[in-house]
C-alpha cells in the first residue's frame, strides 16, 4: 500500500515551507494536487511526490555573475 503524506511531512522533507508556496508549486510547476481527505484535510501519495521530484531538473542554475565575468570586454 502506498503511504500518504500530510503537509507536515512535506515540510519535514524540505519540499515546501508554507501553504502559499505549495499552492504556487501546484499551479506553476506541476506539483501533485493531492487527495482531499475531508473539508480541511489534504494528503499526497508518496509515490506521486517521488515521481515529481525525480522529474525535476538536477543541474544547478548558471550563476549570472560568473557568466558576465567570463565574457571578454569589447
Amino acid at each position: 500500500m502506498n503511504r500518504l503524506l500530510r503537509f507536515a511531512n512535506l515540510k519535514e522533507r524540505q519540499i515546501v515551507s508554507s501553504w502559499p508556496q505549495l499552492r504556487r508549486m501546484v499551479r506553476d510547476y506541476g506539483f501533485p494536487a493531492g487527495i482531499l481527505l475531508g473539508p480541511n484535510s489534504r494528503a499526497w501519495r508518496e509515490e506521486d511526490i517521488e515521481e515529481w521530484l525525480a522529474s525535476r531538473p538536477t543541474a544547478p542554475k548558471p550563476d549570472p555573475h560568473k557568466k558576465a565575468a567570463e565574457q571578454p570586454a569589447m
